[in-house]
C-alpha cells in the first residue's frame, strides 16, 4: 500500500507494549515491511530521496524506528545512504540487473548441487504441492500469496544444503531482486513460462538429474532478467534505465 495510506490499525499495532525496547522493535518492523513494501512496488521511483522526518509523519512514529527501516532497507541495497546527503531509493541499471542475477545463479545452483543428495521422496513430494498452490494462487490472481509460494518453493530446496552462509547470502539477493520481479509483473504473469521451469528442477531433483536440475533452475533465474531487458522503460513503469554501472 502506498505509505500515505497508513491506516489507523497500522499505527495501533504500533502502540507501546509492556517494553520499552519491545515497542522499537515492533516499530521497526511495521516501518520496514510498509516501506519495503512501496520500494518494490514502484511507489517511490529511482533515486527518490527519502527524508526520515517526512517518513515520521507519514507512519506516525518517531526517528528512531525510521532510521532503523531504513539501515535494514540498505543490507537490501533497496536504499542506498550518502554522507552529507541522505537516503535516496536505490537506483536500478542493467548493469545491476545482469550482476545481481548471474550472482543470484552461481549461488542458486551451487546451493542445489549440495541439497539435492539430501532430498528425500517426502520432500520432493512437499516441493510438489508447493510448486501446485503456487500456480493455482497465480492463477487465481492472488499476486501476494503467489510471491510467497514461489520464495518458499525455492528456499524449500535450498535449506537442503545444509550451509547456513548460502542461505544468508541467497536471502540478501533474493529481497534485493525483489523490484525486478513486481517490474516483470507488469510485462508478463511471472509464472505463466513456455515450459515448467519449476517443475523441470523438482522432477530433475526426483530422478536424481542434477545437472538437468541445474540448468532449469538457472533458465527460471534468467528469465526474469531477460523480460526485463526485452521491455520498454515506460513498460516497467520506469524512466530510461541506464545501461552503465550506478
Amino acid at each position: 500500500m502506498k505509505p500515505e495510506a497508513a491506516t489507523a490499525l497500522d499505527r495501533d499495532r504500533a502502540t507501546p507494549g509492556p517494553s520499552a525496547e519491545g515497542e522499537v522493535v515492533t516499530r521497526v518492523e511495521l516501518v520496514y515491511r510498509q516501506l519495503r513494501e512501496a520500494l518494490v512496488n514502484g511507489e517511490y521511483p529511482p533515486g527518490a530521496p527519502l527524508r526520515p522526518d517526512r517518513l515520521s509523519r507519514i507512519y506516525d512514529v518517531s526517528l528512531i524506528p525510521i532510521r532503523e527501516a531504513l539501515r535494514k532497507l540498505e543490507v537490501e541495497r533497496l536504499v542506498e545512504a550518502t554522507p552529507n546527503k541522505g537516503v535516496r531509493v536505490a537506483p536500478i541499471s542493467m548493469h545491476d540487473l545482469v550482476d545481481v542475477y548471474a550472482t543470484r545463479e552461481m549461488l542458486e545452483v551451487e546451493a542445489l548441487r549440495r541439497a539435492w543428495w539430501r532430498i528425500d521422496e517426502a520432500a520432493v513430494e512437499g516441493l510438489r504441492e508447493l510448486r501446485e498452490a503456487m500456480v493455482a494462487a497465480n492463477r487465481a490472481s492472488e499476486a501476494r500469496l503467489a510471491y510467497d509460494l514461489h520464495r518458499r518453493v525455492h528456499f524449500a530446496i535450498y535449506e537442503f544444503s545444509g550451509s547456513p552462509w548460502l542461505l544468508h547470502l541467497i536471502d540478501i539477493l533474493w529481497n534485493h531482486t525483489e523490484r525486478y520481479r513486481r517490474m516483470v509483473a507488469r510485462v508478463a504473469t511471472f509464472l505463466e513460462e513456455g515450459e515448467d521451469l519449476h517443475g523441470h528442477v523438482i522432477e530433475a531433483i526426483a530422478v536424481g538429474e542434477l545437472d538437468r536440475a541445474g540448468q532449469a533452475l538457472g533458465r527460471d533465474l534468467r528469465r526474469t532478467r531477460d523480460l526485463i531487458i526485452a521491455a520498454s522503460p515506460a513498460d516497467l513503469g520506469l524512466g530510461a534505465v541506464r545501461a552503465g554501472s550506478r
